[in-house]
């Protein structure tokens, strides 16, 4: 029994030694983690937070992105690889972040869904007029 918590132990340290993103990707993460509490406490408006969301957290972004970089590139992978890997770590970060504040907001009332979803489209209502005032065409006579 002692072997085995001994490997596995010695695993999961061989593990945290390899993960060269882990500082990085914690600091952005915990800027981002930061940006959007205070914005959720301040009550930020949408548009307001979508606004300056992009600027936030781009010192810890470019660390990320370095680190992103480097174990790719370290990996054997090709420059543009690794750029699009990190755009994508990256990406998928900020997504996650702003969702979350996204689900913070209060909820739309209900009242306001129905009567976005019983409002039909102008454009929809167009056709049905135009086929009752278009005249019908004329029936054949037939043969008797």
């Amino acid at each position: 029994m002692f072997p085995s918590v001994l490997a596995m132990v010695a695993a999961a340290a061989a593990a945290q030694a390899s993960d060269t993103t882990r500082a990085s990707r914690e600091a952005f993460t915990g800027c981002l983690r930061a940006y959007v509490n205070r914005s959720v406490e301040q009550s930020t408006a949408l548009d307001a937070f979508r606004t300056a969301y992009p600027q936030q957290c781009t010192a810890q972004q470019q660390a990320f992105r370095d680190a992103i970089v480097r174990r790719e590139t370290a990996g054997r992978a090709s420059q543009a690889a690794a750029q699009e890997q990190a755009d994508l770590e990256i990406d998928d970060a900020r997504l996650n972040f702003s969702e979350r504040f996204e689900m913070s907001l209060p909820a739309q009332p209900p009242a306001a869904q129905q009567a976005e979803a019983q409002t039909p489209p102008a454009d929809a209502a167009q056709p049905q007029q135009q086929a009752q005032t278009e005249p019908q065409p004329e029936q054949p006579a037939q043969p008797q």
